[in-house]
């Protein structure tokens, strides 16, 4: 299995289509999204919905994304991978050290910094920001088997990669 990651597009189509490319050129699996996406990423994003794990960010409650989608934006959500157990938030209520349940793999977004850590023999991810980053490189997660990988959206080029 082969899940990309994405979070933090803030409605912004273009780049979000080059990912959008990116997962079906590579015929990825699965799609994670941390939220924060707004009404015009949503829409784009509403035929890959069989594909999705998602979760809602801050900014969309407030937008009310979940209505543009046919895909639950639950504010925690849960899935597999290779045996892992993963778990999607945004990040504004729960993080590495509060959220209310056990995992191997937590994904979130909200800091708009792309994130491959260690948290007591447990993986922290953060795909970055496809709209806004802080840290300088639009960026997303690609999670095979054997590796996760974060990537720029720009130069398809590896930034930093993690072994499982």
């Amino acid at each position: 299995m082969k899940a990309m990651a994405l979070g933090d597009t803030h409605g912004d189509t273009i780049y979000l289509r080059m990912a959008l490319d990116i997962f079906e050129k590579e015929k990825f699996d699965r799609l994670y999204l941390t939220g924060d996406l707004l009404p015009d990423s949503a829409r784009l994003l509403d035929s890959f919905a069989d594909k999705i794990v998602a979760v809602s960010g801050n900014c969309d409650a407030y937008f009310q994304t979940e209505r543009y989608v046919h895909f639950p934006m639950p504010t925690i959500n849960y899935t597999g991978f290779n045996g892992k157990t993963v778990v999607l938030t945004h990040g504004h209520f729960y993080d590495a050290y509060s959220v209310p349940v056990d995992y191997d793999i937590l994904i979130l977004g909200h800091s708009h910094v792309g994130r491959l850590d260690n948290y007591a023999g447990k993986l922290v991810l953060n795909p970055g920001s496809l709209a806004q980053p802080r840290d300088g490189e639009r960026s997303f997660l690609k999670l095979t088997e054997k590796t996760i990988g974060l990537y720029s959206i720009e130069t398809g080029g590896l930034l930093r990669k993690v072994d499982l």
